[in-house]
């Protein structure tokens, strides 16, 4: 998929740099769920890179039919000849002479044997995961009719295009959406399909505004799906757009044949609201089986954030693509997503589920792809829902092997955190790997099985992250600071977690015993407007703390190759990702003896403290990090022996090979000794349940942040409306519902 920071209009989907996984069907003689149609018009070459996005569909349940539209082109008709004796789910409609788009796509529908089509024009393209997307979107969305995602223009004038059928009503001044798209066939034979008069092109449009017309409207998924080819001659082609007044001309005749529209008639869809126990689905009438060459795994992740997990899963996508394994992954958490395309460009089998899915179809997504991708591995890693759906993807997917991985413990987040989800669903997994000694220990006291759970420290790359000397003068550039400025750095999440006004309490101890420092802190979250104001108040720290916000990860490590003292006062950690990257870039670490840190970080390489009070811990850190500062050579001996120890035992390499040697581990195991099955039923109950928890998560979170959505319903609204209104009864209720209510009805029967 396009990355929207940095678009590279050259990397299509049918890009040799692109990612791939092998998306065949296990068997091409299915009855197809899909009809693609595409007009074919004297297309030559560039006809090939759209049957490549076709045949690279990670949904292979389809029929593509190419009608040919009177191709009066030898170059085009050979081009075409290539897909008519092939792959038995692709046919090829002739028509004599040419008679336009509207007629093209009519007679490929007229001969479509599926409920949905997708219409796909002969030299634009598909993401790889366009089809299956938008399948599962209208499947499980009644209330829409057709679907598409965000547009790539590409070729001559290359674009971003982010409006969509999501703009509603703004499609009564101008066209909003190409052809490209996924509709239910039913709706296409109620409206009666393109205007076969239309010869000068805008006949989408029409489509569009006539589908309205009968209360037929869509919705868009917020990623960038379909690629469409601009040329030189675009507006020449044809005369509606060539027309100096086309668009007025066009909105006349729309009105006279569609005036309802223009009378405040346009369909206002919006998509369902979660009520309390939504019942969940468990039925699907289409299965999409792969086959599958190679080894797969199908991860399981809450986000694709930045975050020293985010960093761990990528390094493993990575380690098994070098030995040959294909990566499927799920998102289950709400969120922005701001590594997505990092992600994006290890593979492009990822589903950010809360884009095109409602929660209570989670449950049968889920199983559905581990059936359609047949993976060797499920793997679940700090994904709060993937845990509590195991009894029912186990339930509804008996053979198949489950391992989870954790990174640490967190005592004051339900009663552990993922480590505690472990232990709670350890009889549902065939295997549990964890991040340190400790964090096994911790398992194990607290209720595990040492025969389910297997140590796997994170690694580091250092052969990438290695000590540059030449980085400080870059960096002090950079900044503004004097090359002989002493750096100290932190990096990570500005939460409560990584204490990061424990660091600044520990500056301003250090400001008192020294002054030739300053203190860069790479890094966003919840606490980063607690940080400024703490730093106004402390006046000192005005221009020894830069806080520089979230950075990419290459800068950050030139950060770190730059810093004399990498600085982690962590709360809890499990082993930091960011201790083995400053230990890999010959920096001394000062960090906290939390987790399983010590097993990483000895006291001939860096400098741990045991946790106390914050104002202890600040007082503590401030005497190390003066000391560091002071004595030189001691600290360039502790940076060289951090360096050493991670090269020689912590390598990402070795991180490779212990996981997949795990993860055979687990097949075997699950072979050998299969877990107690989990009747259906029990499966579904519990998928009910953990969507029911879920969905009062979210909204409990929601109103907690006071973030209303406006499709909620108008009952909802008017009551956070009223409750603003009458803020100060709510608040002399004390925030008790009942009591404010009754306080405005009173105020109510007094007024009037």
């Amino acid at each position: 998929m396009i990355n929207t920071q940095n678009p590279d209009f050259s990397n299509s989907p049918v890009s040799p740099f692109r990612p791939k996984f092998r998306y065949f069907p296990r068997d091409l003689y299915i009855e197809p769920v899909i009809s693609i149609v595409t007009p074919f018009y004297d297309t030559k070459e560039v006809f090939h890179e759209t049957a490549r996005s076709v045949l690279n569909q990670s949904f292979q349940e389809w029929e593509w039919i190419i009608v040919n539209d009177g191709s009066t082109s030898s170059k085009a008709l050979a081009v075409l000849d290539k897909y008519r004796d092939g792959d038995p789910r692709i046919r090829v409609i002739d028509i004599e002479e040419n008679q336009g788009l509207s007629t093209a796509r009519n007679t490929g529908v007229k001969k479509a044997t599926s409920e949905y089509i997708l219409f796909l024009d002969s030299d634009d393209l598909l993401e790889p995961t366009a089809t299956e997307k938008w399948l599962w979107f209208l499947y499980t969305h009644p209330e829409f009719s057709f679907v598409k995602g965000y547009s790539v223009g590409f070729g001559i004038n290359p674009y971003l295009w982010s409006r969509g059928f999501h703009d509603g009503n703004a499609f009564l001044k101008e066209n909003l959406v190409e052809a490209t798209s996924l509709l239910r066939k039913t709706i296409f034979s109620t409206v009666g399909g393109f205007d076969e008069s239309n010869h000068g092109g805008l006949e989408d449009w029409d489509f569009w505004l006539k589908c309205a017309s009968h209360g037929y409207w869509g919705d868009t998924i917020p990623e960038y799906h379909s690629w469409y080819r601009r040329r030189s001659n675009q507006e020449v082609r044809w005369s509606n757009w060539s027309k100096k007044n086309f668009r007025k001309h066009f909105l006349k005749t729309a009105r006279l044949k569609y005036p309802n529209l223009w009378k405040g008639d346009f369909p206002d869809i919006k998509k369902h609201w979660h009520q309390p126990y939504d019942q969940v689905q468990f039925s699907l009438s289409f299965k999409n089986l792969l086959a599958s060459p190679k080894q797969r795994i199908l991860m399981i992740l809450p986000w694709l954030n930045m975050g020293g997990a985010d960093k761990y899963n990528l390094d493993l996508i990575q380690q098994l693509k070098k030995r040959d394994w294909e990566i499927t992954i799920i998102a289950t958490d709400n969120g922005e997503h701001t590594w997505e395309n990092d992600f994006f460009q290890l593979t492009p089998d990822i589903f950010i589920l809360s884009r095109f899915l409602n929660l209570t179809d989670y449950p049968r997504f889920i199983e559905y792809l581990i059936k359609s991708r047949n993976p060797d591995i499920v793997f679940v890693s700090n994904s709060e829902i993937g845990y509590m759906l195991l009894p029912y993807l186990r339930a509804s997917c008996p053979k198949q092997t489950f391992v989870d991985y954790c990174h640490m413990e967190e005592e004051n987040w339900k009663n552990g955190g993922y480590a505690r989800k472990s232990i709670v669903y350890q009889e549902q997994l065939n295997l549990t790997i964890v991040a340190s000694e400790h964090l096994k220990k911790w398992i194990l006291k607290n209720g595990s099985k040492e025969k389910y759970i297997e140590v796997s420290y994170i690694n580091v790359d250092t052969d990438l992250l290695v000590p540059n000397p030449d980085m400080r003068e870059w960096v002090c550039e950079e900044y503004n600071l004097e090359e002989s400025t002493n750096i100290i750095l932190f990096a990570g999440r500005l939460t409560e977690q990584k204490q990061p006004l424990v660091l600044l309490y520990a500056l301003t101890h250090l400001i008192k015993k020294a002054d030739n420092f300053v203190a860069l802190v790479a890094g966003n979250g919840p606490m980063k407007n607690n940080m400024k104001h703490f730093i106004r108040k402390h006046k000192a720290l005005k221009h020894k703390v830069k806080i520089l916000g979230e950075l990419p990860h290459a800068e950050v490590v030139e950060l770190m190759q730059a810093a004399d003292i990498f600085f982690l006062p962590s709360k809890q950690e499990g082993i930091s990702l960011a201790i083995y990257e400053a230990m890999a870039c010959g920096v001394v670490v000062v960090g906290a003896d939390v987790g399983g840190q010590k097993e990483l970080l000895t006291s001939n390489c860096g400098k741990l403290i045991p946790k106390s009070t914050e104002m202890l811990e600040s007082r503590e850190y401030a005497e190390i990090i003066h000391e560091l500062l002071i004595k030189k050579d001691e600290r360039r001996k502790y940076a060289k022996r951090a360096r050493e120890r991670v090269e020689r035992e912590f390598n990402i390499n070795d991180m490779g090979n212990r996981m997949v040697t795990l993860f055979e581990y687990a097949k075997n195991k699950n072979k050998d000794l299969p877990l107690l099955s989990v009747p259906i039923e029990l499966g579904r109950v519990s998928a009910q349940e953990a969507i029911e928890s879920v969905r009062l998560f979210y909204l409990a979170e929601q109103l907690w942040h006071g973030q209303y959505q406006q499709e909620a319903p108008f009952s909802i609204r008017l009551y956070f409306f009223i409750r603003k209104l009458f803020l100060p009864f709510y608040l002399r209720a004390g925030g008790d519902n009942n009591a404010f209510l009754y306080s405005v009805k009173r105020r109510v029967k007094k007024i009037f």
